[in-house]
């Protein structure tokens, strides 16, 4: 194994078990069996090696999000507030296997990058759909819904789609939790609105 691989999982251990900000690097480097000198031929930073470990799955994850906000966005106007989850369940099974392929790099990315540009991961995506979602209601004329409590919901949805992302589970009961998930949000959000 050579030396940049050997840093890398060395850095993966000590940030599943630590998290970014607590993992010392020296600790990294001398697990790894090199000096401070080695790493920094590979790595400008800790930041750095964090970011060779998650970069391609972030960049991954926004892209399989990215097309379907694509999708929704070419949804009619009225429509679109009814349509968007059928623009996220048809992309569930690719969703799925992107989990099950990237698995270490979203946990790094969920639960161990405070300090980083990803420690905010999920919220990125809770604005847009914040932003979608009002913008489609209001295309309705379907208002009944607070932005405060929409958020509160919108939160509560987000949380649990990363405890999804983080349990061992099958390509198959991934997409089945996260449609059942996304039904019972959508629905209950729907409900409220219609009902004001």
């Amino acid at each position: 194994m050579d030396t940049r691989q050997r840093i890398l999982e060395s850095g993966e251990r000590y940030f599943l078990s630590m998290g970014f900000k607590s993992a010392p690097l020296r600790s990294i480097v001398k697990d790894a069996g090199f000096t401070l000198g080695a790493f920094y031929g590979y790595f400008k930073t800790k930041e750095d090696l964090f970011y060779a470990l998650t970069e391609e799955t972030a960049e991954g994850f926004y892209a399989l999000i990215a097309s379907i906000a694509s999708r929704m966005d070419e949804l009619p106007p009225g429509e679109r507030l009814y349509r968007m989850l059928d623009c996220y369940t048809e992309k569930l099974p690719e969703i799925a296997q992107f989990v099950c392929s990237h698995r270490k790099g979203l946990r790094l990315i969920l639960t161990c990058s405070e300090g980083t540009r990803y420690e905010h991961f999920m919220d990125t995506f809770l604005e847009s759909n914040m932003e979608r979602i009002v913008s489609a209601s209001e295309e309705a004329e379907v208002t009944g819904l607070r932005q405060g409590t929409l958020r509160y919901l919108l939160q509560g949805y987000f949380d649990i789609l990363s405890r999804i992302i983080l349990e061992d589970s099958s390509p198959e009961d991934i997409c089945s939790a996260m449609r059942d998930v996304a039904l019972v949000f959508r629905n209950g959000i729907l409900s409220i609105m219609e009902d004001k």
